[in-house]
């Protein structure tokens, strides 16, 4: 039996413009019979920037950098913090300072050992105004990091911060390839890390890795992984095909349908971090009114919106949490579809139908209003449509505008001159930065597009932010689950699953939902298909 450890690597992503990003989970022990050698061949659509973690900066490089490199601690498949680099990690009373304990006799692909100064050097050198990192606002709660000895690091915070490890995120670098010559941009074009691959060549559009025999958590079962850039999806899909990458993600329906019954491929799953919403702006005379609020959640056929507009790629979500997460408050029911309540509650409100045109009025106006939506996004124009079907059912008029994100964002969201968008809100892996954002009342006029305000919510995302205790915390963001549900400042909708194709010669995969890259290191070919590239 062979058996290893295999975490998850943590998602490190913007907010609002949905990016794809997946990842999997690998069980830790495998029959001797798993095949080790082979090729796997990933395709692109951008070349990385560099493969210096210091400096990343697009969506490539971190991908390619989290075979080479490793962090200090990890997440698994819950979300739950997992050792990495460090076997285990304390923290003092007060939440200020933190130690990372390092596992012992995990090397360098140069063969030289880590220890503390390394981890040090690096996050010294992030933070170092010289280095000129564009990471270094992420770690502004850092008041400064010192080894400890050979084997411990130790943070010192400004202050008490309980989702500090998701941001220990950072690939650790080896100090002593800096004390030459080495410069960060040659680095770049050249990185050595304690990874599962080493890095063997860059030419254009191509990078090629290697396995490393000597890695901590036992050498990977690929020989090689080569990421291939190609000048569109398209090209990729068609590389597919022809046998020449291996995996293609964010699959839609057409493709899907093309793949599903062809035995050449594998189709799996995953879902999204972002969850869907329909964001009411509270700030207008109409949605101040939390009942008009609550008549037009009944109204919306989740499981109908689901099925006719989305093929089934989805699962309802009742909050601002991504279900089956540790935020996430299985407690909370979900939404009912309920059209006759929601007449009943807009007749209550003194809305009628006057005139015989099936569209609700009082004292002279129409019930009506305008959903935004991103032009050119497909799934979102077909929800808003049906959607805009399901409101006319009980008396609603609804317009549909779509707009560019530009325009979304800049002309209509940040200044508040909108009534409702279809939206849609990373869930992040730790929730403290996008419940905060999103829904904290001190980011209304920025972040918190809706204008939501609750002394409460605010109280209990306070209190997240700095308990210690995870148990604690879990209480705290499921409160938050429950009492925004209750206020609905938004029809909460769905979290879309995404699908991929990888050819059928590859086994071993279990699809979870962060980034696949970092645990390729588990993926195996069938013996009879090993073929070179």
């Amino acid at each position: 039996m062979h058996c290893r450890f295999s975490p998850v690597h943590l998602l490190r992503r913007g907010i609002l413009i949905p990016i794809l990003a997946v990842s999997f989970l690998f069980p830790g022990c495998r029959e001797e019979q798993s095949p080790y050698g082979g090729t796997l061949v990933l395709p692109t659509l951008d070349e990385p920037d560099g493969l210096n973690p210091l400096f990343y900066l697009d969506t490539v490089s971190p991908n390619i950098g989290s075979l080479i490199f490793n962090t200090l601690v990890n997440i698994d498949e819950q979300l739950e913090y997992v050792p990495e680099l460090a076997e285990s990690w304390q923290v003092s009373e007060d939440g200020r300072t933190w130690d990372f304990f390092l596992r012992e006799g995990v090397k360098f692909h140069d063969g030289e050992e880590l220890d503390a100064e390394d981890v040090a050097f690096t996050y010294q050198s992030m933070l170092d105004p010289a280095t000129e990192s564009p990471l270094a606002p992420m770690y502004s709660i850092l008041g400064g990091v010192e080894a400890i000895g050979s084997l411990q690091v130790r943070f010192h915070l400004k202050e008490a911060y309980s989702p500090f490890l998701n941001i220990l995120i950072l690939e650790i670098i080896p100090a002593h390839l800096f004390t030459g010559s080495t410069t960060p941009e040659a680095f770049a074009r050249n990185p050595v890390g304690t990874g599962p691959f080493r890095f063997a060549s860059w030419d254009e559009g191509r990078v090629v890795l290697s396995a490393n025999p000597d890695y901590f958590e036992g050498r990977p079962y690929l020989d090689r992984v080569i990421v291939e850039q190609y000048p569109d999806q398209s090209r990729a899909w068609s590389a597919l095909m022809r046998g020449e990458v291996d995996v293609v993600t964010d699959l839609d329906l057409e493709d899907y349908r093309v793949l599903e019954n062809d035995p050449r491929f594998r189709i799996y799953d995953f879902l999204e971090v972002f969850y869907h919403t329909l964001l009411f702006n509270l700030r207008d005379p109409l949605f101040s009114n939390p009942e008009l609020r609550r008549s037009v959640d009944l109204a919306v056929d989740r499981a109908d919106l689901i099925g006719e507009a989305l093929n089934g790629w989805a699962v309802e979500t009742t909050g601002p949490f991504r279900p089956g997460t540790w935020p996430y408050n299985p407690d909370v029911p979900e939404s009912s579809y309920d059209p006759a309540q929601a007449s009943r509650i807009l007749a209550g409100l003194g809305w009628r139908d006057t005139d015989g045109d099936l569209i609700l009025e009082r004292g002279g106006e129409e019930l009506a209003f305008t959903i935004l939506a991103d032009r050119g996004d497909l799934l979102k124009e077909a929800a808003a449509r049906r959607i805009k079907w399901q409101l006319f059912q009980v008396g609603i008029r609804v317009e549909v505008e779509l707009l560019s994100p530009a325009e979304l964002f800049e002309e209509r969201l940040f200044p508040g001159d909108f009534q409702a968008v279809l939206l849609q809100f990373n869930a992040g892996v730790d929730p403290d930065k996008f419940t905060r954002l999103f829904w904290h009342s001190e980011n209304i006029g920025s972040s918190n597009l809706g204008g939501y305000g609750n002394s409460e919510v605010d109280g209990l995302i306070e209190a997240g932010r700095t308990s210690l205790d995870f148990e604690e915390r879990k209480r705290l963001y499921r409160r938050i689950h429950a009492l925004i549900a209750r206020d609905r400042p938004a029809v909460f909708l769905y979290a879309r699953k995404i699908f991929f194709a990888t050819s059928a010669k590859l086994d071993g995969i279990n699809a979870a939902p962060e980034l696949f890259y970092q645990s390729i290191k588990d993926w195996h070919i069938k013996e009879s298909q090993k073929e070179r590239r």
